[in-house]
Parts: C-alpha cells; structure tokens; sequence
C-alpha cells in the first residue's frame, strides 16, 4: 500500500465533510474528552508543521508531558475561525511532512482515528478503505505512544469482514473500523464488538484518555 496515497485520501474525505459543516458544529463535542471537532482539526494540521525544536520547547512547557503539550497545542490552534481551520487543513493534502519521531504509517492512524472521532458525534459516516484500515491497526499494535501494545496485550483480536488478526487470548471480533477505534481506546466503538475478551478490553478502554495521541 501506498501510505501517503492513502493519507492523502482520509484527509481529502474528511476536507469534503468538513466543507459541509454549519459552524455550530465546529463545536460539538468531538470522542476526544478535551476537544471538540475545530480542536480535532487543528492537531491533525499542527502535526504537519511541528518541528523538533517547537515539540522539545512545547514539552518543557509542559511539565515534560509530552501528551499535554499536544492536548494545549490543539486547543489554541483549534480557536481560529472554522473558515480558516478547514484552509489549513485542505493544505495537509499532499504535504509529507513528518511530526519528529513519527512516520508515514503514524499519520495514516492519526487521520483515521481522529477523523472518526469528529465525524461519529456529528452523525457522518465513511467507509474507509480495508487497506487503510488495516495500515493503522498494523501500525497501533506495536506503539507504545498510543497505548495500544497495554490495552490488546493477551488478547485475541479478529476481524470480521476482512482477514486480520492479532493477538493471543480470549477473542474479540467486529468491523475493522470497529477494532481500530476501539484499539485506539474508543470507547464508542465497544459495543460493535463481540467476544470473551470483550470484558477486559472494555475495563482497559473505558478510563483512557485520548484527546491527544491515536
């Protein structure tokens, strides 16, 4: 898979919702607990320009949390006018540019988890490409960042409508969307899933806090 291709695409598809939005909507509530959607929209385009100096300075700043300082970075950027916010964002379409430390695959986790997060409270739907949506889980079930490797240890995740497992342990099954988001500490997306490691996913998802990672 191409995953700058595939980038391009999640952020092309969520520039078009964004189009449509009335500017109330700007501010729903998003899945992330400290942000609403203008907020969701700013991180995806600080995390094209953010350099290591900006990131390493916005950590200090920040108690050494790198989690907080993306959280507050957000929220400033996020106070621009919808109008501006969708600007910026439209801009992250073709732009290959990498937050330090991160790469390609990082992104294509970031834009498909945030932009279900913006997209399931103002009732828009996409399907997004199995090859994307298995590229992002691919990606969070090895990172240490986002939690995941913690929240899927010992258990057994299958998918239902495409061919992909990970995972050894009681199981859980559902729509890859629905694994991915709920890997990514979701809460939303438990109730699409079925399983006898369902229980213990769903204690380990149900006190995250995600506002500012995958």
């Amino acid at each position: 898979m191409d995953v700058w291709a595939a980038v391009d695409e999640e952020r092309s598809a969520l520039a078009e919702d964004l189009s449509g939005l009335r500017d109330e909507q700007w501010d729903q509530q998003s899945l992330c607990e400290q942000w609403k959607v203008r907020h969701v929209v700013a991180h995806l385009v600080v995390g094209t320009k953010m350099t290591a100096s900006q990131m390493a300075a916005g950590v200090l700043r920040n108690g050494l949390r790198l989690d907080r300082y993306l959280a507050n970075d957000a929220l400033d950027a996020g106070a621009a006018a919808p109008e501006v916010l969708l600007d910026q964002f439209r801009h992250t379409i073709g732009s290959q540019q990498l937050p330090p430390l991160t790469k390609p695959a990082c992104l294509l986790a970031d834009v498909v988890c945030h932009s279900a997060d913006i997209r399931r409270p103002l009732g828009l739907s996409r399907i997004v490409p199995k090859a994307s949506l298995i590229g992002a889980a691919d990606f969070l079930r090895s990172d240490f960042t986002s939690g995941t490797k913690k929240r899927i240890a010992g258990l057994h995740l299958s998918a239902t409508d495409v061919a992909w497992s990970v995972g050894d342990g009681p199981e859980i099954e559902g729509p890859m969307d629905a694994l991915v988001l709920a890997m990514a500490g979701r809460p939303s997306a438990i109730g699409e899933l079925d399983g006898p490691g369902l229980p213990t996913l769903q204690v380990r998802v149900e006190p995250s806090r995600h506002a500012d990672r995958h």
